[in-house]
């Protein structure tokens, strides 16, 4: 939203030239949000200094004293976290941040690594001034994501928690057999859409054509969603 809004107003800036990096960007929230999130998810919410979802399906939190607590996807009390996404992060389906002239980010890369996209000769201009500073390997892809992004579709609609027990055995279950690499990419993308189309969909029923965009509607239309 933040490149979106820049683009709009980038040729009013009177700037010689304008180069533009982004990250694969969703689920805002407000303070509010944000600490019920972490009272509802962490074991220790005040003194979390930073969390991330990460591709191995699970949250990673740092702490003051740098420990690292690490909470299942399948753990969050969803049913009690359904309203702390901004409404404009609901709405959303530029997850990849399309107007960056370089995106980097860990969605679509192995653990541990961050993944690159250059959208255009800015971008490759960006790469190039940093590019013998970086250890590269070539994309990589496993799984089948479409399984885990019909069953999520339900389970985030009606709010289903798992006692933490069995949010742990899902979760090394899933880190041995689920989607990685460009496939998890794909994964994100695909529940992050089929979420956000069923949000606008029951909420501003009459924009719901015209806001969607063809390419999130294709993928989309690959899955089974609720009728209501």
């Amino acid at each position: 939203c933040q490149i979106q809004a820049l683009r709009s107003v980038q040729d009013q800036l009177g700037l010689e030239k304008l180069y533009v990096l982004g990250t694969p960007c969703v689920d805002n929230v407000t303070r509010e949000g944000l600490q019920k999130f972490l009272e509802t998810t962490s074991k220790s919410p005040d003194t979390v200094v930073h969390y991330e979802f990460m591709q191995d399906f699970r949250v990673h939190f740092k702490h003051e004293d740098g420990s690292e607590e690490k909470v299942p996807f399948f753990g969050l009390k969803t049913n009690q976290l359904k309203d702390v996404f901004a409404p404009s992060c609901m709405s959303c389906f530029d997850y990849v941040n399309s107007l960056a002239d370089l995106v980097v980010g860990y969605m679509g890369a192995p653990f541990g690594w961050q993944w690159i996209v250059v959208r255009n000769d800015t971008g490759q201009e960006m790469l190039d001034l940093v590019k013998d500073q970086l250890d590269t390997q070539a994309v990589s892809e496993k799984g089948d994501r479409k399984q885990a992004v019909q069953q999520s579709i339900p389970a985030y609609d009606k709010g289903v928690t798992l006692p933490m027990w069995a949010a742990q055995l899902m979760g090394v279950v899933i880190e041995r057999i689920g989607p990685k690499g460009l496939e998890y990419a794909r994964f994100s993308i695909d529940s992050h859409f089929t979420r956000n189309y069923l949000y606008v969909k029951r909420n501003y029923p009459e924009k719901l054509e015209e806001h969607v965009p063809e390419f999130a509607k294709r993928i989309v239309e690959q899955y089974e969603l609720p009728e209501n």
